[in-house]
């Protein structure tokens, strides 16, 4: 239970309220019955928290309590309102039993959570003593300027051609006027091309900045993740070529506002694609380290991986769709139903290293659809706890799913697992899951290059003839907090329940269209090979 070091009577809504300073137990020893007090031992105090509860005789009304940590308010301000007439008699009473009334209003805006995670700005109106006002303000004022975990300078980037082209409207209408609002600076770049990100940060200082900002997809995310991480390693003068070097994490945070087609980074992180919720995680300053690994090729250091890397199937996926980009985000969703009639599979030797056992080494050789290494769940629409959803962000290993070749249900069924519920996934008789540190895919080319498969890291296409995949353990922090399978299961059974009937009416129709495409897709394809 919390500690209360302050209480006084105010009023919300014209109603008595009970507003109570408190602090957690496990805070150092402050003793202090004074808003006064409370402000000169406040760099003593590591968590604070303003509880307002209701002044009634009814039970049911007793219960009310909002408690508003002091780390999750945006700002709060006095306001001038005229007072006397608009509060209750019996709250004017509780003010005038020591002097006449002398109220003043203060507004206080804040981050609130809910049951389900999802972030918004409330907005809290309070009535109180004119010194106490001016005193809670001076408090929490105070205290928000001695939080060094929020982001004072940021560098953003913007890329306008994400999902449906909404990056800039997103950022915008939703994001830049709670930035505004906390009086943040922002430095913001609309990406006029692709790696335009890598360069800017390749070339320019990131001295003056304390977190950078991604506005669009995965895409968007994985070039400045990427050329970051880079960056650092460079300055640091470590040998990426070679998969063992120990990273650097970098001294920026990453934050990323969802506008793309997928958004797996931000679901796996904050549990929605939601600008808002990560908005106001980057505005309090949330951070989570996560794992981050290496790609090499033959020929040495690739890219970082930091969602899913892929050969096969899902690789094929990405490089066919490039060429159906004027389908925007459908254009994944059709690539897949032409890859699912290929049905092709590779022949491949994969050398696993286990997490559990890293002197313990499996091999595994034979044909399969598709490889795939999952360093988050890779939960979005399509898919409700991801791929492999008990992978954890920050042990030190990856998830590594092998799918072998089958007949066209099997894979159907693989598919479908990794759409809707992929516990237990490796029950699937043509599937394999383990939890690894590092991963060898050796692709055994027999006549030419053409049987090899496509490889893609983070949805973007490398090219390789074989791949060694290493584990770093917490290379890189974000601006999130978390979120672990539980709290994804209650996301999803509230999101199920919510899907109106005239939706699933349409869903019905776009299911039907697309098989209808699937069967026109078959035959064009038995006339053309």
């Amino acid at each position: 239970m919390p500690t209360t070091l302050f209480l006084t009577t105010c009023a919300v809504d014209k109603e008595p309220y009970d507003l109570l300073i408190c602090i957690d137990d496990d805070s150092k020893n402050v003793s202090a019955t004074t808003i006064d007090e409370i402000l000169s031992l406040i760099d003593q105090i590591d968590s604070i928290q303003l509880q307002l509860k209701l002044l009634t005789n009814n039970k049911t009304d007793a219960a009310k309590l909002e408690t508003i940590p002091f780390d999750k308010l945006l700002n709060i301000r006095q306001i001038d309102e005229p007072l006397n007439d608009s509060i209750s008699s019996s709250v004017k009473q509780r003010f005038e039993t020591k002097s006449p009334l002398q109220s003043k209003r203060i507004r206080l805006r804040y981050a609130h959570v809910s049951e389900l995670f999802l972030w918004t700005v409330k907005q809290l109106e309070v009535d109180l003593d004119r010194s106490i006002a001016q005193r809670l303000c001076s408090l929490s004022n105070r205290y928000l300027s001695k939080l060094k975990k929020r982001p004072r300078n940021l560098l953003v980037f913007i890329n306008p051609e994400c999902g449906k082209g909404v990056g800039n409207s997103v950022y915008e209408e939703q994001v830049l006027p709670l930035f505004e609002e906390m009086n943040l600076t922002v430095n913001t770049i609309c990406t006029e091309r692709a790696n335009h990100a890598r360069d800017y940060i390749k070339k320019n200082s990131l001295d003056d900045y304390d977190g950078m900002i991604s506005v669009g997809g995965d895409g968007m995310f994985s070039e400045i993740c990427h050329s970051l991480l880079l960056k650092t390693a460079q300055q640091a003068e470590l040998d990426v070529n070679d998969p063992k070097t120990h990273l650097v994490p970098p001294r920026l945070r990453i934050g990323v506002i969802p506008a793309g087609s997928t958004d797996a980074v931000v679901f796996g992180t904050t549990g929605y694609n939601d600008p808002v919720t990560s908005a106001l995680q980057i505005i309090v300053g949330e951070s989570l380290l996560i794992d981050i690994t290496t790609v090499h090729n033959e020929h040495g250091f690739v890219r970082f991986m930091a969602t899913m890397f892929a050969y096969g199937f899902f690789g094929n996926v990405i490089e066919q769709s490039e060429n159906w980009r004027i389908f925007g985000p459908l254009r994944y969703t059709l690539s897949g139903i032409v890859q699912f009639l290929r049905n092709v599979s590779y022949n491949t030797e994969i050398t696993i290293t286990q997490a559990s056992n890293k002197s313990d080494q499996i091999k595994r050789r034979g044909h399969y659809e598709t490889i795939n290494c999952l360093n988050m769940p890779g939960r979005c629409h399509k898919s409700k706890l991801g791929m492999s959803s008990t992978v954890h962000l920050a042990d030190g290993s990856f998830d590594v799913v092998l799918v072998k070749h089958s007949w066209r249900l099997h894979f159907l069924r693989f598919l479908h697992r990794a759409a809707n519920d992929s516990r237990g996934i490796e029950k699937l008789s043509n599937v394999e899951r383990f939890r690894a540190t590092e991963v060898c895919i050796h692709p055994l080319v027999v006549h030419h290059d053409n049987e090899l498969g496509n490889w893609s890291c983070d949805g973007e296409l490398i090219d390789a003839k074989q791949v060694t995949i290493h584990a770093h353990h917490q290379a890189l922090k974000l601006f999130a907090t978390g979120i672990n399978l539980d709290q994804v299961k209650k996301i999803n059974e509230q999101q199920s329940t919510n899907i109106p009937s005239d939706r699933m009416t349409r869903c019905c129709t776009l299911f039907l269209i697309i098989c209808c495409f699937l069967v026109f897709t078959f035959v064009c394809y038995r006339c053309l090979f």
